[in-house]
């Protein structure tokens, strides 16, 4: 009878457990979630939500919110959510960019949950991003914009480097835009009518979905047929998604910083918050006209729960 060979078991070192730990994004994960702590007071990790295609349940690396009161008195406040992944790339990755010619008009991608999103004016409704002029200071309605992008991989027999675009990549963004999707789901469908208009106050959920790399990050912009590569530490990308669930094509815009970046990027958060605020501030009576006449008129609709969001939202 042949004797079986014996299996060897080999236990990984301290040393390869260190080098594969930083080869991770698990580090990358803890000093991001120690800086929003740190900054706007809460940072949550690992944020579980279901896939709204699969139904099987996904992971964010980073979920964060901080909170901009409007008004003296009662519940009114505007809370940006930072909805993050966390990339340790081994190689750079490239962004293409270009000028928009719509810029002004994509404060329409700042997505947005909550009460009140939409704002009577004389014969309607218009939008939170336009009730509050977002086109004249948001972020998202300045400088290039990218809607490609590529990494770098060594072909198999090392004679030279390709550029492809990078399924792990790809899989991130669209977490995020799943994770966006849930979250904002979640907001409109927490709301209740109240028992009376003027307990009803300021509710309001600004997203800021991120993409956080720790290597290298480079904007590709061509000029005169000539590929031009710059060091960058933010991009704004925008990306198209088929949603089967609504039959639709939705745009979505997000930025992608390098981990240095952060703290910068959470001071242009906070001062955009203050401009919505000083514009609450300045409107008051018709922000307070709007949350009125939304909640008169979903009481006249006698709603179900969760059956409001089509109603609450522009």
């Amino acid at each position: 009878m042949p004797q079986e060979t014996p299996v060897t078991v080999t236990s990984i070192s301290t040393k390869q457990m260190r080098d594969a730990i930083q080869r991770s994004g698990y580090l990358l994960e803890q000093r991001v979630a120690t800086i929003l702590t740190k900054e706007w007071g809460f940072a949550e990790t690992n944020l579980v939500f279901p896939d709204p295609d699969t139904g099987k349940s996904r992971e964010l690396d980073i979920s964060a919110i901080s909170a901009t009161q409007i008004y003296k008195k009662g519940f009114n406040f505007v809370f940006p959510i930072l909805l993050c992944e966390c990339e340790n790339n081994p190689q750079p990755v490239a962004f293409f960019t270009k000028e928009s010619l719509i810029s002004f008009m994509h404060h329409e991608q700042a997505k947005v949950s909550g009460i009140p999103v939409k704002f009577w004016q004389e014969d309607g409704y218009v939008s939170l991003s336009e009730f509050t002029g977002m086109g004249k200071f948001h972020h998202y309605c300045k400088g290039a914009v990218a809607t490609q992008y590529c990494t770098f991989q060594l072909k198999k027999d090392k004679s030279s480097w390709m550029a492809l675009h990078s399924e792990e990549q790809h899989d991130t963004f669209n977490s995020l835009i799943k994770a966006l999707d849930y979250k904002i789901a979640e907001h409109f469908d927490s709301w209740s009518l109240p028992n009376k208009v003027d307990e009803e106050g300021i509710n309001i959920q600004i997203y800021y979905p991120l993409v956080i790399f720790q290597g290298g990050l480079y904007s590709a912009t061509l000029k005169n047929n000539q590929l031009a590569l710059k060091k960058s530490k933010h991009i704004q990308f925008r990306k198209e998604l088929f949603l089967p669930r609504i039959n639709e094509v939705e745009t979505y815009q997000m930025d992608v910083i390098n981990e240095e970046y952060l703290p910068h990027y959470l001071r242009i958060i906070d001062a955009e918050m203050q401009m919505v605020k000083k514009v609450f501030q300045r409107q008051r009576a018709n922000v307070l006209l709007s949350i009125e006449k939304i909640v008169e008129e979903a009481k006249k609709l006698k709603m179900k729960p969760k059956s409001y969001r089509k109603y609450l939202e522009f």
